[in-house]
């Protein structure tokens, strides 16, 4: 079993965006959904549980992007240690398909 992620679209370094498309300093929920590659449903569990900084603006949340970018690579490591756990098992014997 292998679990693997898709490459964002967005490639970005503190001083500007660079990719498809610039990515704004501030995201909407439905745009941080499609940069994760996931739902708002996920999006809004991960605000409220204090995972993805954000702010309230007319009832609207805005999620910065360094917040969401450190939340990224935070789940893609995640994903990497979840990798390297299934590889270590199925090397010793103790997964099996």
């Amino acid at each position: 079993m292998s679990l693997t992620m898709t490459p964002s679209p967005f490639l970005a370094t503190e001083e500007q965006s660079v990719g498809l498309f610039p990515m704004p300093s501030e995201l909407t929920v439905a745009q941080a959904a499609k940069f994760l590659r996931s739902s708002e449903g996920y999006v809004n569990e991960m605000l409220n549980a204090g995972h993805i900084e954000f702010r309230l603006e007319n009832g609207e949340y805005l999620i910065q992007r360094n917040s969401l970018l450190e939340f990224e690579q935070e789940r893609e490591s995640q994903y990497t240690a979840l990798e390297n756990i299934v590889r270590w098992s199925e090397e010793m014997g103790l997964y099996d398909d």
